[in-house]
């Protein structure tokens, strides 16, 4: 037990609040209840505290949970299956009596072997080796549905989403058909064994189906090896290698593995489902939604994993003393790492609390872990979630949740309940339609769009146009953003572009501004030309890589020419918030910059600089004579925001900016070199050639790389860089000095002069 571990932590909290943190408890009716909501406050205030009672350190923030995940050196995952519970001597005689010995698998050993192993386990999981798994799914969903279709009312846990995740992931290693039934009742008493806090009573019945679990999979493996001519499936080939190489392949490993996969495959899918069909059904308009679009159900369900994901935590050990996010954490403390809140993180998901089945960003959800241990049958559960709600959108659209008390197994680390009752009108069932087939794998973000339509357009200064937008779609609205938020509009003439989102006299729409560019490519002189009213048009977003901070002390915004736009909602909401600020707006002539209402408002805090009127803005002055931490925020031109960062860190000042645009993804084939890149996440090895980026070989291969922007601007494709060739860095996001480092670039962007080896 940790007796000073509140000293490490630098967090300023209330009282209360480290009372609070000390006494935490994973066990208790706040989390168990929703493990997301119970931390909410925690993440905003206190990201990582240590609870006492738990002897754990607990992690809320989404960039701190992906930094721990990505160093599994650092960060070890040695005691994922540790038990919360440790075992009484009888239940520890109980498992003794059948020869209990699960030992490391993928989820719990180190590096070098566990990158060893894992390389030998990659290929049955790739994409395009589940197809077999396809119509399997999807013959199985559409029977059981059958059998319960004309009830008009059933537990969806019971009839159909236990069994048939089992079912698949038994087919997919292989097992024997006769074994198949009696396999498929162990999952819990593992999940317990060792996530749960059974009583003494309890643990001995839990070890009891534990032992069994253990017990009868060892006589099915021995089955198996001893016919392995002409068969296939995952544990067939894991039982060949274990003949050619049994270093890395072991016995235990392969028993060990065979149990590990039905629990993960089988407890994890069923409940993600079944948390899915609980929030689509909580919003009735979002059922229809995918009744009547079901190209939209891999986004539904990505946005449905990050918001009530089945693993809600995992746990980790510092292998040395380490600092993360200003906290200080010695060897051999524990780490819990709650998914669950890092998934609703407003610095990484705009209007996180929202169920938004359009949010183009929502599979960089961490619910599949993330790096070296990400998830190995991720696509497996991806594909039946999409045939389980495909099927039951398509045949039985008016489903409706049944009331009911919903209640889960206590445990730490998963959530969903263990009943979903719905109920229908089965005298409305008509024929079914034809199914629709989604492509395997996480789904192409730029197919997720919005429909929005023109219903304003304001000259609001030369150039400069306000485009003011409506949702066309009467069922989802625009979801809520913040300031410095975005939207990227989809134009026909191929163009994408991004513009940030300004404060609208109807809150229900979206408000941007374009200044027109003749220089540009294209996209400003579309929209002055061609973009008329009720046009319509789809966009992504909003997301927000701009985001403005709580501070105590005045804030500075500064803004050129048409970087002004973004610093309209920071204005507003500092007003709505009585925070003091100013505003220094910089433009060459009065003509040229944004004079409307919203301004007029903020004339008190608001200063011009024109250089035609011979009014410049002293930067080294302002900043020079500003305190010391003074917040500022600015965007405009390069020039501009180059000069303000080397002021900012001059005078020791904090500084968030935005570009208008980067050129950083701009690629000249003839210029270019082509280069290989191995990632030791896969063990593989990419060739990047001339005419493409690193991060476009990686989607194309089915590496589940986060991204966004594609212009080196907002820093989601960082990859860690483990050494090789220099580094071409094109992006906006890195130091000079972590440039300098070599270790880290921007893969939409950034080229290497040789080949490289790099992590996610």
């Amino acid at each position: 037990m940790k007796n000073s571990a509140q000293s490490h932590c630098p967090f300023h909290a209330s009282n209360k609040r480290n009372e609070e943190a000390t006494e935490f408890d994973m066990f208790g009716a706040e989390y168990q209840h929703c493990p997301a909501s119970s931390l909410q406050s925690f993440r905003e205030e206190k990201p990582i505290f240590f609870s006492e009672k738990m002897n754990y350190w607990v992690v809320t923030r989404y960039a701190d949970i992906r930094e721990i995940f990505r160093d599994p050196v650092v960060f070890s995952a040695r005691n994922v299956l540790e038990k919360f519970t440790p075992d009484t001597p009888e239940t520890a005689e109980i498992l003794r009596s059948y020869n209990y010995g699960m030992n490391r698998t993928l989820v719990n050993e180190d590096e070098p072997i566990h990158m060893e192993r894992r390389r030998e386990l990659l290929d049955a999981f790739e994409a395009d080796k589940l197809e077999g798994l396809r119509e399997l799914t999807r013959t199985l969903v559409t029977q059981k549905v059958d059998e319960f279709i004309g009830l008009g009312k059933v537990d969806l846990m019971a009839t159909l989403l236990w069994d048939i995740p089992v079912i698949v992931a038994l087919k997919f290693l292989g097992v024997p058909d006769d074994d198949i039934s009696v396999l498929q009742q162990y999952g819990v008493a593992h999940k317990v064994n060792t996530w749960g806090r059974p009583s003494p009573e309890e643990q001995q019945h839990v070890a009891t189906n534990v032992g069994k679990f253990w017990h009868y999979s060892g006589d099915v493996l021995e089955r198996m090896k001893r016919n392995t001519d002409g068969q296939s499936g995952w544990m067939y080939d894991m039982i060949r290698k274990n003949q050619t190489n049994p270093r890395v392949v072991t016995d235990n490993y392969l028993h060990s593995m065979m149990m590990a996969i039905l629990v993960a495959a089988h407890e994890t899918t069923a409940t993600a489902t079944a948390n899915a069909i609980k929030h689509l059904l909580s919003k009735p308009k979002l059922w229809q939604k995918l009744h009547h679009q079901p190209e939209l159900i891999p986004a539904a369900v990505e946005e449905c994993l990050r918001y009530a994901g089945p693993i809600v935590s995992w746990r980790r050990e510092a292998t040395q003393n380490v600092q993360i996010n200003g906290v200080n954490i010695a060897k051999g403390d524990k780490l819990f790492l709650v998914m669950a809140a890092a998934n609703r993180d407003p610095e990484q998901f705009e209007n996180p609390e929202e169920l938004d089945i359009l949010r183009d960003n929502a599979s960089e959800h961490l619910s599949f872990g993330y790096g070296a241990h990400q998830c190995l049958g991720r696509n497996i559960g991806r594909l039946e979630m999409c045939a389980f709600i495909e099927e039951l959108t398509r045949r039985i659209p008016d489903m409706t949740l049944s009331k009911q008390t919903f209640t889960a197994t206590p445990n730490t680390s998963f959530h969903g309940p263990e009943a979903l009752w719905v109920e229908w009108n089965p005298e409305a069932i008509k024929g079914t339609e034809t199914a629709s087939v989604f492509a395997i794998g996480n789904p192409d973000k730029r197919t997720i769009v919005r429909q929005a339509k023109v219903v304003a357009i304001h000259t609001v200064a030369t150039d400069i146009k306000e485009i003011v937008l409506a949702s066309e779609d009467d069922t989802l609205a625009f979801p809520h953003w913040t300031p410095g938020a975005h939207i990227e509009l989809h134009l026909p003439n191929g163009l994408n572009r991004k513009y940030s989102l300004c404060p609208s006299v109807n809150t229900a729409n979206y408000s941007i501004m374009v200044k027109q560019e003749p220089e540009g490519k294209g996209g400003s002189m579309w929209i002055h030309q061609n973009l008329k009213l009720g046009d319509k048009l789809p966009i992504q977003g909003p997301k927000n890589f701009f985001p403005l901070q709580s501070h105590a002390q005045p804030v500075l915004l500064i803004a050129g020419g048409i970087g002004i736009t973004p610093m309209l909602s920071m204005a507003e909401q500092l007003t709505r918030e009585n925070k003091a600020f100013r505003l220094l707006y910089c433009g060459r002539t009065r003509d040229s910059m944004v004079q409307n209402h919203q301004l007029k408002k903020y004339e008190q805090n608001i200063e011009l600089f024109i250089s035609s009127e011979g009014k410049r803005l002293n930067l080294d002055a302002e900043l020079k004579t500003s305190p010391p931490g003074t917040p500022i925020y600015t965007c405009g031109p390069e020039g501009l925001i180059h000069e303000i960062q080397v002021l900012a860190e001059r005078y020791h000042h904090i500084l968030s900016s935005e570009l208008f645009t980067s050129q950083s993804n701009t690629l000249n084939p003839e210029k270019e070199h082509a280069f290989d890149v191995e990632l030791v996440d896969t063990g593989k090895t990419y060739h990047v050639p001339r005419d493409k980026t690193l991060l476009e070989v990686m989607l194309d291969n089915n590496v589940d790389v986060p991204n966004d922007c594609a212009e080196g601007l907002c820093g989601s494709c960082e990859v860690i860089v483990l050494g090789g060739g220099e580094i071409n860095h094109r992006d906006h996001v890195l130091s000079v000095k972590e440039r300098q480092s070599n270790k880290r670039m921007m893969t939409c962007c950034s080229r290497a002069s040789g080949k490289i080896t790099i992590k996610l």
